[in-house]
């Protein structure tokens, strides 16, 4: 097994969770930030300062956890000097510069839904593409949580997720759910209607609220709701088949399928983290034995797309 040297690209709480993962995996990581302090706190990684360029060695890899407002600069520069570039969800929010760099880079970018590496939806989606259910007739798609709530120890007005030049909002910031809906039903989706907004008195510059209607290029109805305001954690998948009902709900850490003949739960109480883990896996294989990454550039320019599609037909 060669040794292989990563730049991570950004040392806050995504980009320090990367570094750790791959050091863990026996990698060389060197770390950049624009806060120095943040970038040492990352344990046995080397800092570097992202503009002596000329310094920074020979690379293998490089991960982007910078803001989403600078992922495709930083994906831009970072494909030019290596073919292997992780990249934090989402791959940028502008639809057309992100499909002129994926023509233009395509197989060398890796974008970070890890959640496609979850253990609890990787079963959903299996269950539903054997046939468990028959053929989807419709889905919906959902997270809620309190945005104060996600890291206790910052202000939550401060983080990129509440500032709009940060790329912040919850329609991008929650994309994984995009993402998954692009998974299970391929093709591009048609918004009939949409509301992007902020409802509540949190004091943000963002939209804390998205609820969308689409329609699948197959003719699937699918509903989306996605909020920074629910006080309690909730996110899940639900598909209504021809044959009967699946449905993945985090809360209850259980896949259900529901038929004319049975109701079955089937426990999955897998820590998120571990598909944290799965994704360095994948990426460290990917540099060292070319194994195809599970989402690469124009995978990721799908959800940007539905994204966007649904900014434009809330405005």
């Amino acid at each position: 097994m060669r040794d292989c040297r990563v730049l991570v690209i950004g040392a806050g709480s995504i980009g320090s969770r990367h570094a750790r993962n791959l050091l863990d995996r026996g990698v060389t990581v060197v770390v950049t930030d624009p806060d120095v302090e943040r970038a040492r706190r990352v344990d046995g990684a080397t800092v570097v300062d992202l503009a002596r360029r000329d310094q920074l060695g020979h690379l293998d890899g490089v991960v982007v956890a910078s803001p989403t407002v600078h992922h495709l600069e930083h994906v831009s520069w970072a494909v030019g000097i290596t073919p292997h570039v992780l990249v934090e969800k989402p791959l940028g929010t502008d639809p057309d510069a992100v499909d002129r760099l994926v023509q233009r880079a395509g197989e060398r970018i890796m974008v970070g839904y890890n959640l496609r590496l979850h253990e609890p939806v990787a079963r959903f989606v299996e269950m539903l593409k054997s046939g468990a259910v028959g053929r989807p007739l419709a889905a919906r798609a959902w997270f809620g949580s309190w945005l104060p709530s996600w890291r206790p120890d910052v202000d939550y007005r401060e983080t990129y997720s509440a500032r709009r030049d940060l790329g912040g909002g919850v329609l991008f910031d929650a994309i994984h759910e995009l993402d998954l809906l692009c998974w299970i039903l391929p093709g591009r989706f048609r918004v009939v209607g949409a509301v992007a907004a902020r409802m509540s008195d949190l004091d943000i510059e963002v939209e804390d609220t998205v609820k969308a209607l689409l329609v699948s290029e197959s003719g699937v109805p699918v509903e989306v709701s996605l909020d920074y305001v629910s006080r309690h954690y909730r996110r899940g998948l639900d598909v209504i088949g021809t044959e009967g009902n699946l449905t993945l709900d985090w809360s209850t850490q259980r896949v259900t399928i529901e038929t004319s003949e049975k109701v079955e739960h089937i426990p999955l109480a897998t820590d998120v983290a571990d598909s944290y883990v799965r994704e360095a896996e994948r990426f460290v294989a990917w540099i060292r034995d070319g194994r195809r990454p599970p989402v690469l550039g124009p995978d990721g320019a799908a959800s940007v797309h539905l994204a966007a599609a649904i900014r434009e037909a809330a405005r």
